[in-house]
């Protein structure tokens, strides 16, 4: 193709088809001096290459491309949201039955001493244990579980299970236990003071125990105010007090209502000087209506069950309160 006089074009390689119409208008204004193309513009050239060049195809596709892409992550996205929701809900449900069963808990612990039935109170008691001591073996918990014969109902006393109740508690259920006469203490209808030989001397070999197990001292320090006004008052057991004072106050003492913590009854029940045994103590109150801020009570204290195990083998009988 002859587009200058003197001047062939043999060829336009492959890339032609990228070249823009301005390449060639610079040819055709190169050969403005020559006639022969003065009359030729840029349209009338037919060279046999298109210059269009349509991308619709490329756009579809990507835009195809982009679409399946943003689908996929949004299926892969929707089981792990749903996945989520499913785990915070089934975490939300789990803490709620685990409150409710807490609540239930609770409630047994505090109404144990109304219940009628010492089978129940068993079952309780035993089971709670379980729970405490999961790697023992069956033998193991056989040696910590309560029997039914163990225990005495309460549930005839109607009254709230509180510290002002107490005394009625005992005068209603174990009055012949306590004495007759308070050492000290004038007698209300003569006016006249009781003679300390002589009242002792009266209940010789007649040692007979309640013991009132609570789970602090602070606790027994309460329960012991609590029962000052009844007959021969009480007498407090707890690890402030010196093991030897202790030792000589239980083997003089009139009253016959001991206010301690199942720790210090071990240790005065255990000492060699045998100041207080075991077959003298017949009634076991468990202080368990009582709950501390974490809401556990006497039974959830480690000396607890050895305590009451060694007193009920010697035959001492359990009484919630």
């Amino acid at each position: 193709m002859d587009l200058i006089p003197g001047v062939r074009i043999i060829s336009i390689p492959r890339w032609g088809a990228s070249v823009s119409r301005q390449v060639l208008k610079f040819f055709i204004e190169y050969a403005k001096d020559y006639p022969t193309c003065n009359q030729m513009s840029v349209d009338d050239l037919d060279d046999g290459l298109s210059y269009q060049v349509d991308f619709s195809n490329d756009e579809v596709s990507l835009s195809d491309s982009d679409k399946g892409s943003k689908q996929l992550s949004e299926i892969e996205a929707e089981p792990s949201v749903e996945n989520s929701k499913k785990r915070s809900k089934s975490g939300s449900n789990l803490q709620e039955k685990k409150k409710v069963k807490m609540q239930m808990d609770i409630e047994k612990k505090k109404n144990l001493s109304r219940e009628p039935s010492v089978d129940v109170i068993a079952d309780f008691i035993n089971d709670s244990l379980r729970r405490k001591n999961p790697d023992l073996s069956a033998l193991e918990m056989a040696e910590l579980y309560f029997k039914k014969t163990d225990f005495r109902s309460t549930a005839e006393f109607i009254e709230q299970r509180n510290l002002d109740n107490l005394p009625k508690f005992i005068l209603s259920r174990f009055d012949n236990m306590l004495p007759s006469k308070t050492p000290g203490k004038k007698n209300k209808k003569k006016g006249k003071k009781v003679d300390v030989e002589s009242s002792q001397s009266s209940d010789v070999g007649d040692r007979k125990f309640i013991a009132i197990i609570s789970m602090s001292a602070i606790r027994a320090c309460d329960v012991h105010r609590s029962l000052r006004d009844i007959p021969g008052s009480s007498l407090k057991l707890i690890n402030k007090n010196k093991i030897d004072v202790d030792l000589k106050l239980v083997g003089s003492t009139w009253a016959r209502v001991l206010c301690c913590t199942p720790g210090r009854l071990q240790k005065i029940l255990n000492n060699e000087e045998l100041a207080l045994k075991p077959e003298e103590i017949k009634i076991v109150i468990a202080d368990t209506s009582y709950l501390d801020q974490k809401m556990q009570n006497i039974f959830n204290i480690s000396e607890t069950t050895p305590t009451l195990k060694q007193l009920t083998s010697s035959g001492s009988k359990i009484y919630l309160y």
